[in-house]
């Protein structure tokens, strides 16, 4: 009994000692200075003032266009309104501009190179200078001249002189081959095909042959685009 007297007195004394331990720690407390409250400066009086709009925000439960706008009804497709557009025939964003300027230069130059091959009339490219085929001699007593219009049948007509004098009159230009005679003297004969009318679809564009008596060539001619009054002239010496 006495043992566990002692055992309890000195669980006792060493709790009291415990407690009784000061870590002597030092505590100095921050003194507070005295801060000033700043003074409050107030705005210019002259500064503008502001027209700032009220910001609302949208009630998107019950407008969804936030934006505000009133979009645009689609009725292309509608058929009977007067905004139909619909078309099942496909448009190009092209059309009467780049493809029309390419297409009207090459019929242009179609054109003018038909013409200048003697393919085509157009009075535009009417050829109104006068020439001179040469000299020929023959043996022949008369020359055969045979004619027709090689492009197109408007009407072309020409007049054939001899030494000055007219022998044929306006012969009209078919569009098969007909011929005349022109009678030669000795010496010098002085032949002139003389265009009558150009037509109605330009210039005029006979084909002419000139043969003497022992079929032989004297001159093969086709005329391109000859204006009213363009003379063409040669000299036949008979031997």
């Amino acid at each position: 009994m006495k043992r566990i007297l002692f055992f309890i007195f000195m669980i006792s004394l060493g709790s009291n000692a415990f407690g009784q331990i000061d870590l002597n720690t030092k505590f100095k407390p921050i003194k507070i200075k005295n801060v000033k409250p700043k003074k409050e400066v107030p705005p210019p009086a002259n500064l503008p003032k502001l027209d700032i709009p009220k910001i609302v925000a949208p009630n998107v439960f019950k407008e969804t266009n936030i934006y505000g706008t009133k979009p645009q009804v689609n009725n292309s497709f509608e058929i009977g309104t007067a905004e139909n557009h619909f078309s099942m025939t496909p448009t190009d964003k092209y059309k009467h501009k780049l493809g029309d300027v390419y297409q009207e230069k090459m019929t242009q130059d179609l054109d003018k190179t038909m013409v200048r091959e003697g393919l085509k009339e157009d009075s535009s490219l009417l050829d109104r200078a006068d020439r001179y085929l040469g000299d020929f001699k023959t043996k022949s007593n008369e020359l055969v001249v045979k004619y027709r219009d090689y492009i197109q049948i408007d009407g072309d007509l020409i007049n054939v002189y001899l030494n000055d004098q007219l022998i044929q009159s306006r012969l009209y230009l078919y569009s098969n081959l007909h011929e005349f005679k022109i009678p030669l003297t000795t010496g010098l004969n002085k032949i002139e095909f003389v265009v009558a009318s150009q037509g109605t679809s330009g210039g005029n564009t006979a084909e002419i042959h000139v043969i003497d008596g022992s079929n032989k060539s004297v001159t093969d001619e086709y005329w391109n685009n000859l204006a009213l009054g363009t003379k063409i002239k040669l000299i036949v010496i008979k031997e």
